[in-house]
Order: C-alpha cells, then sequence, then structure tokens
C-alpha cells in the first residue's frame, strides 16, 4: 500500500507488488489526477451552498412566485362626458384581474389630485360640480389579494367642461342683444323695451321653463309671474343666480325689469338712449330705482 497525496489531504492507494518500476508509477500517476478530480467535485459540492441558495430556499422563492401579483395595469381608453351643468360620466376599459378602480379630481385650490370615489365598473358619475368649469380626472386599477391591495399607475388625465345651468344659457343670450335699441312696446328681435327684452330672451333661450313668461309690462310681468306660479322669489339680490328675473320700482308699482347676470351686474333694455347694456345694479340703486322682486324661472 502506498498513499495519493493532494491538497494535505492523504488517500490510500493499492496497487500489485509484482508490477515493475514504469507500471507502478503509471498508476500513480493515474491515482494521482483521479484523485485530484474527485476532490474538486466533491469540494464544488460542499462548497457551492455558502454561496448560492439551499433547498428550503429555492423552494420557498418558487412558492413566492406562484403567490406574487404582478403591477395591475393602469385603466385605458379613458373617455369622459358632461351629462348636464353639474354631472360628468366618466367610462373606461376593463383592466385584467381588477378588483375595483379609484377616481381621482384635481383641486386647484389645493393644486393636487383627490380621490373622489371608487367603483368596481367600469364607468363613474363626478356630481354636485359647478356650471360651466372645466375639471381633470385620472383612475387608478387596485387588486385587492390575501388582504393586501395593489395599485397600478394612474392613467392618461381626462379633461372636461360641464354645461351651462339654464341660467347661464339665458344670460348667454342676452348678452347677444348688448347694444340693441329700446323702442317702447317691442319685442325683438331688433328693438326692446324692459319687459319686451326679458320675454323675448326667455322664449328664444334653450331652456325649460315649464311656464312661459309672458309678454307685458314690467308691473303686468310680476302679476303673470305671480298668477301663473313661473318660478319662485328670492329674498335677497345675494342669493340670486345667473338668469333671474329683477323687477325694480322707483317708488311705486313695479316699474322697469331685467335679468342678472351676476357679479351685481344686470343686462337690460335700459332707455332709448342707452338701448340694452350691461349694467351694475348698484347704478341703478344710485339713480332711484331700486330692486322690488327677484324671480327665479330657471335653475
Amino acid at each position: 500500500m502506498t498513499f495519493c497525496i493532494n491538497d494535505g489531504i492523504v488517500l490510500p492507494v493499492l496497487f500489485n507488488k509484482s508490477w515493475k518500476k514504469e507500471q507502478r508509477e503509471a498508476f500513480m500517476r493515474k491515482k494521482i489526477v483521479t484523485c485530484a478530480v474527485t476532490l474538486t467535485i466533491m469540494a464544488g459540492i460542499f462548497c457551492f451552498p455558502a454561496h448560492g441558495h439551499t433547498a428550503t430556499e429555492s423552494q420557498g422563492q418558487a412558492e413566492q412566485q406562484k403567490t406574487a401579483v404582478p403591477r395591475p395595469a393602469a385603466p385605458t381608453g379613458v373617455k369622459s362626458k358632461a351629462l348636464n351643468s353639474e354631472t360628468i360620466k366618466l367610462t373606461w376599459k376593463k383592466a385584467s384581474g381588477a378588483s375595483g378602480y379609484e377616481i381621482y379630481r384635481y383641486s386647484f385650490k389645493k393644486k393636487t389630485y383627490r380621490k373622489i370615489g371608487t367603483t368596481s365598473k367600469t364607468s363613474f358619475k363626478s356630481r354636485g360640480l359647478r356650471a360651466d368649469t372645466r375639471y381633470r380626472y385620472k383612475i387608478r386599477t387596485v387588486i385587492k389579494q390575501d388582504g393586501k391591495a395593489y395599485y397600478s399607475r394612474f392613467s392618461k388625465t381626462v379633461k372636461r367642461k360641464t354645461q351651462k345651468s339654464d341660467g347661464q344659457k339665458v344670460v348667454a343670450k342676452a348678452r347677444k342683444k348688448i347694444g340693441a335699441s329700446y323702442r317702447a312696446g317691442a319685442s325683438g328681435p331688433k328693438a326692446f323695451d324692459c319687459s319686451g327684452f326679458v320675454y323675448w330672451v326667455y322664449k328664444t333661450s334653450d331652456v325649460d321653463t315649464k311656464k312661459k313668461v309672458a309678454r307685458t309690462s314690467s308691473a303686468g310681468l310680476s302679476q303673470s309671474l305671480k298668477k301663473y306660479k313661473v318660478g319662485s322669489s328670492i329674498k335677497s339680490l345675494k342669493k340670486a343666480k345667473a338668469g333671474d328675473i329683477l323687477l325694480f320700482t322707483s317708488g311705486g308699482s313695479y316699474s322697469h325689469a331685467g335679468i342678472y347676470s351676476g357679479k351685481g351686474k344686470l343686462i337690460h333694455a335700459a332707455n332709448a338712449r342707452k338701448g340694452v347694456v350691461s349694467q351694475s345694479v348698484r347704478q341703478l340703486h344710485n339713480s332711484g330705482t331700486r330692486v322690488a322682486a327677484i324671480i327665479r324661472v330657471v335653475e
């Protein structure tokens, strides 16, 4: 028996004593090579786990990959539509695996997006908005799994302006006649007196007043609105809205009428010298003509 020494490790080697010297040396060389290869393989087997993953770790990673939730896809095909002066409807395509969606609206006051609602559907109605106002929206997908929520990136931003209110439509129609002539007894379309102007604007505006505003004098207009229960009475100018009918007095019965346009102003057929103008209500007050009644015919 002799020994094979490799990297400090001694291994016994057996060979036939009757072999010649050359046979023994060849046999030893072969054994040394075999030992070296064997030791190299064993070193790799025992050392590899220190630098890699154990079987348990690999199994755990495989299980984690099976249960991992990929990042949800953001909603696509987002569209918006103004249904009226207070509501905008949003629609989008369904995202794969979605549990629901979060809707965000931009706050110009806070200068950031704020969540306004959630839904499991692919549509949402944003209500309680201001008329004739532009809004911005974006949406993100939510996937819920094992008590946790996973969120997508936000969709592309969509912008939409609400429709004008009926009152704003009335004011828009009235503005188109600023500069028209004044003529007693006229009710348009080229010349007006004060009550004739109010009558014509409401008659030609694309609004539903349910009951029509009559063609009569300022005093008669008040009586007609009251008799046929057209509109509702507003107590103060601070609560007036665009499109409200203003009735004035100079100390007796109603003597003048106009359409409130907002921000303390009205549009009216003033007189033969001015024609149809936009004017401050305060200016009329200073001249002795004061608001005696405010009638809201449309919202």
